[in-house]
């Protein structure tokens, strides 16, 4: 049975600005910045080493890369909208990797982060996904098995993280894939 749907955030309750500026570097600079992402998100080092290694990567400045990668939120309103009518059935979650206290503090008003039951985030947590530790947190600050719960997330290797440790997962792409994927998970939970 499906008691809690755990939310990713950058490529689904909002844009993903990192993945576009990971995705245009060279592919000989993608690993290592990549690399560099995992370690701010897991708190590992500050915004500013990170700003400092990724110039010494790319000879990108500071202020452009910071202006690249936070351009503003882009909130999936729909999203949002439809996960208001589930925190009456469900417990809803939030796990992300990501470096602050940005999603609380910026993209989500005090409305909206009261959708969320509870919210995973790894620099919080020391960990990011797809480290199965992250996964079975998200689930028990929620009060519930890993199969008790359904991983929404646009990596295709986090939901496979999610799943290895016995949830449901769906790789978000938009909202009506999302929500037909969904329905079926839901409603054989509930025979």
């Amino acid at each position: 049975m499906i008691r809690a749907i755990i939310f990713d955030c950058f490529g689904v309750l909002t844009n993903a600005p990192w993945k576009e500026f990971l995705g245009s570097l060279p592919a000989a600079q993608q690993q290592p910045a990549s690399d560099l992402n995992h370690a701010l998100d897991s708190g590992f080092i500050t915004l500013n080493e990170f700003l400092q290694k990724i110039e010494e990567l790319t000879g990108m400045s500071p202020p452009l890369v910071e202006e690249i990668i936070n351009p503003g939120p882009e909130k999936n309103t729909v999203l949002l909208g439809y996960i208001k009518t589930l925190g009456d059935t469900y417990k809803v979650g939030l796990l992300s990797n990501v470096s602050s206290n940005w999603i609380s503090e910026v993209l989500l008003s005090k409305q909206e982060a009261n959708l969320f039951s509870d919210m995973v985030l790894s620099h919080e947590v020391g960990m990011i996904k797809p480290n199965p530790e992250i996964y079975q947190l998200a689930a028990q600050r929620l009060g519930c098995e890993p199969g008790e719960c359904v991983m929404v997330d646009d990596s295709e290797g986090n939901c496979q993280g999610a799943e290895a440790v016995g949830m449901k997962a769906i790789v978000y792409k938009n909202f009506v894939q999302f929500q037909q994927e969904l329905s079926p998970l839901l409603s054989d939970s509930n025979k």
